[in-house]
């Protein structure tokens, strides 16, 4: 088991949201294309089932979820429904506007909330959430503002590391562990939040 500093523990407990970036967290940054027969291009993204898992472990204990992303895929929002995420913020050029969007429309301050990131689009938010994170293949600048860098990698269970070190720092880990065990763990009913363009 980790040892997680106090910082890390005390800012995990007043966490109401965890956001993350997509390219080179949620996934390993590959981008890749196909066209098809009427000649459109569309994107594929390659995601770690164990993120998603870890994502619906934490909507089931309270902390909501979403993507900020400056991209604009219709697979971001295919999976952020799967995974029951709450919020989903695309073609976001200047990303710690979904933090002031947050904060205006939900009443939630950016201390409560968490944001996953490894490339320098995403420091402005790292630098005004309550707990910033970064993943292993994220650039030093990242890690620098981060409160708890993963050892994995994007695309390989980063995400799911850090949910499972929120939700043992909030003393919510066993009872993940008891619903799978005991068959009682259901993955929560939500409704997601759309926004782009911020």
């Amino acid at each position: 088991m980790k040892t997680l500093s106090s910082d890390f523990i005390q800012k995990a407990k007043n966490l109401k949201v965890l956001l993350t970036d997509v390219d080179g967290v949620m996934t390993d940054g590959t981008l890749s294309f196909f066209t098809d027969a009427n000649g459109q291009t569309h994107e594929i993204k390659h995601f770690e089932s164990l993120d998603g898992m870890g994502l619906m472990y934490l909507a089931t204990c309270g902390i909501k979820t979403g993507i900020i992303s400056r991209g604009n895929s219709p697979t971001l929002e295919y999976w952020a429904r799967v995974l029951g995420m709450q919020f989903l913020f695309y073609n976001t050029q200047v990303k710690h506007h979904a933090l002031d969007f947050l904060q205006k429309e939900y009443n939630i301050a950016p201390q409560e909330i968490a944001f996953i990131g490894d490339d320098l689009i995403d420091l402005g938010v790292m630098e005004r959430v309550g707990l910033p994170l970064a993943v292993a293949n994220s650039v030093d600048e990242a890690k620098q503002l981060a409160v708890y860098t993963s050892s994995r990698p994007g695309g390989q269970a980063a995400v799911r590391d850090i949910a499972e070190q929120i939700l043992r720092a909030r003393n919510q880990w066993d009872e993940i562990v008891s619903a799978n065990r005991n068959g009682s763990f259901r993955q929560p009913k939500t409704e997601i939040r759309i926004v782009k363009g911020l």
